[in-house]
């Protein structure tokens, strides 16, 4: 059974929910957010995240060609370790990822913004 604090503190959580933080934030993905929060079971929950990335790799890519600079990605790693705690509770992690993506991340609060 997994643990709350296993989860939101897993790397690949983390991870997934920066790059949500970032589409919400920066492109307004809005999209991906609710189609997560009605993602149900693991085959769901599954196929919502294949939809974020693909959206995702679309705007990093835009972000890298104007901007000259290099985007945020989870790793493979990130995917595989997403998707085992997804089929364990689809319910926990896609609350969790909604949770990372919702708050003010500590380097946020460093530089005050």
């Amino acid at each position: 059974m997994l643990k709350l604090d296993e989860v939101y503190s897993n790397q690949a959580v983390e991870a997934f929910g920066f790059a949500l933080r970032l589409a919400l934030r920066k492109d307004e993905d809005y999209a991906s957010l609710i189609e997560l929060e009605n993602a149900e079971t693991p085959e769901d929950f599954s196929e919502v995240v294949k939809k974020f990335l693909r959206r995702y790799e679309s705007n990093a890519r835009k972000y890298e060609k104007e901007s000259g600079k290099g985007a945020f990605r989870p790793t493979e790693n990130h995917l595989d370790d997403l998707m085992k705690l997804a089929q364990e509770n689809t319910r926990l992690v896609r609350a969790a990822l909604i949770s990372h993506a919702l708050v003010k991340s500590t380097k946020e609060k460093e530089e005050g913004e």
